[in-house]
């Protein structure tokens, strides 16, 4: 038996053969540190600074190759094997995570927190606005909408707010494919000129301008450890996002369209047993008054549902189409799309049309890669509550108006013959002292927002060895956001204003950025080594303009030039 057993491991043995070979990068330069295993054993090894390697393994068994942003390969055993490794997904890339400066480390290095998703799980609850497609998939990050409205942004916070400062918004920095990328909330107007205020309309936050379908991968870097890179604007954590780019292979064309729809599904509750009408403390009785605590109704059919029939259904039009396709030398992605939203608010609605490319070249050492973006987006809305300082009574804005207005009065009739505003007690109640139909409001006022946007980049890696290598980067942020707001002669706001104002706020912001960083990843058996040096350049501008007036010259006439030099302010 023991005579038996000695010849089975001795045959065994003499099975097992140095196999020796070489590990090259697709340029033919030798990679050091690549991970060389026998498949369905433990033995492994890594190459040398020349990319060499040696391992004991059968002829013919099946080596596994792997290699941090290198597709594994399973290669069968041969003497003198050479093996060329390619860029792009590994075996193990679910557990490589793109960090601070688009660098790609091992999550198992890391000593913070960080969360990827891809293009498919951010799609799962798509939404035109990325950051509400990630609620509820990222521990730690809370999402708050601002509002139902079209167009309205939603705000993100990673692990709380770190400040109590009204100026900051506590959202985390937002880097797309390495340059930062600007995502206020930027409030044009104030009270004063045009009534805008944050609470008084809707606003968008810019990471909106992002076509959803264009990215790539999404990782949310947590706490100051994450984001050191970026400096103290990166205290509240970072959001990188990676754009798609195109593959090799027969070019590719993907068309997605979606249509969907939305309506008010849960109305305020009002009393419809008394009509309007109010008592005073000493019991005097007043029906010259929108609130509704007056007689009883005596008729249903007196009851107007004026909530009910105010709100429309909201329709969302969704259109992409994107083509890609490259070589072995390069690549390119170019993509477009649409969004069309109808808000459940007559007369609302936000469109942004969106124009993506990316293109990679590679030339020996060099690879060069570049991306622009243009988009454009406008938003119909409207003031929900009372915003002008001084210039109108506490119920103006179409929502406060909605629900203050009594159910005995058709909410419809809101025009006179003439085409000024009919107003129920316009014999005892002065202007500014009563209150604008809503229908008045979203029809006669107007309220537009429009933002142009224009992203680029171009990045230049030089791989000087395997293990070093030196990126250069130029990115280009710049948008112009247009706030329009109209307010009709006739409305009810102060006698000043009476006869109309027109206000026009433009906010532009412009961001230039270059970086020159050179990356060692070097390994000593067991040790695996990184070391990073560069330097960054920034320039940003802000530069914002307000301009209104009031009372036209000409009736009908919707200009500055229609208003007298002393009522126009800058």
């Amino acid at each position: 038996m023991f005579a038996m057993l000695a010849m089975i491991t001795n045959n065994g043995m003499a099975q097992q053969v140095p196999i020796s070979g070489t590990v090259l990068s697709e340029d033919g330069t030798p990679i050091s540190g690549v991970t060389v295993s026998v498949s369905g054993t433990k033995r492994a090894t890594v190459t040398d600074n020349d990319g060499k390697f040696t391992i004991s393994a059968k002829e013919g068994s099946l080596l596994i190759f792997t290699y941090v942003g290198y597709a594994g390969q399973k290669i069968k055993a041969t003497a003198g094997m050479q093996v060329k490794l390619v860029r792009g997904e590994s075996s193990q890339m679910g557990e490589v995570v793109v960090t601070a400066m688009g660098i790609k480390k091992e999550r198992k290095a890391l000593g913070y927190s960080v969360t990827e998703l891809n293009a498919e799980e951010l799609m799962k609850n798509k939404n035109t606005n990325v950051v509400n497609s990630l609620a509820g998939k990222v521990p730690g990050v809370n999402i708050t909408q601002f509002s139902g409205a079209a167009g309205a942004g939603a705000s993100i916070t990673i692990r709380g707010g770190n400040s109590t400062s009204d100026s900051r918004q506590n959202s985390p920095l937002f880097v797309v494919d390495g340059v930062i990328y600007d995502n206020s909330t930027t409030v044009t107007g104030n009270t004063g000129t045009d009534g805008l205020s944050r609470s008084n309309t809707s606003y968008s936050n810019r990471i909106m301008d992002i076509n959803p379908e264009d990215i790539a991968t999404l990782s949310v870097l947590k706490g100051a450890a994450a984001a050191a890179l970026y400096g103290s604007r990166a205290a509240d954590g970072v959001v990188i996002i990676t754009t798609k780019k195109g593959e090799e292979g027969t070019a590719r064309v993907s068309v997605a369209s979606k249509a969907s729809t939305s309506w008010a599904d849960k109305l305020p509750q009002t009393q419809t047993e008394f009509g309007n009408g109010v008592y005073s403390s000493n019991g005097a009785f007043t029906n010259q008054t929108y609130q509704s605590w007056g007689q009883k109704i005596s008729s249903p059919d007196s009851i107007n549902d004026n909530i009910g029939h105010f709100f429309q259904h909201g329709v969302v039009y969704d259109n992409n189409v994107n083509v890609s396709g490259g070589s072995k030398i390069g690549s390119f992605f170019l993509s477009g799309s649409n969004f069309d939203q109808t808000g459940i608010v007559p007369k609302t609605g936000y469109d942004k049309t969106t124009f993506r490319f990316n293109g990679e070249i590679k030339a020996g050492k060099l690879t060069l890669d570049a991306n622009a973006t243009y988009s454009i987006a406008k938003t119909n809305r409207t003031l929900t509550t009372a915003g002008l300082y001084g210039g109108s009574n506490s119920a103006g804005g179409s929502m406060s108006a909605l629900y203050n207005w009594p159910h005995t009065f058709n909410m419809k009739n809101y025009l006179n013959g003439d085409g000024t505003q009919f107003r129920p007690f316009a014999g005892t109640l002065p202007l500014e002292q009563d209150m604008d139909n809503p229908y008045w409001i979203i029809n006669k006022d107007n309220l537009t927002s429009q933002t142009k946007r224009f992203t680029g980049g171009l990045n230049g890696t030089y791989k000087v060895a395997s293990w070093w290598d030196i990126i250069g980067r130029v990115g280009y942020d710049q948008y112009t956001t247009n706030d329009y707001t109209y307010i009709a002669p006739g409305s009810a706001v102060i006698p000043l204003y009476q006869n109309g104002r027109l206000s026009k706020d433009i906010y532009g912001y412009t961001y230039i950025t270059t970086t020159l960083m050179t990356n060692f990843h070097k390994t000593f058996g067991d040790f695996d080594t990184h070391l990073m040096l560069g330097s960054t350049t920034e320039n940003t501008e802000t530069p914002v303009q307000n301009f209104w007036g009031y009372n036209f010259i000409v009736p009908g006439t919707i200009s500055f030039a229609n208003i007298d030099n002393t009522n126009q302010l800058f």
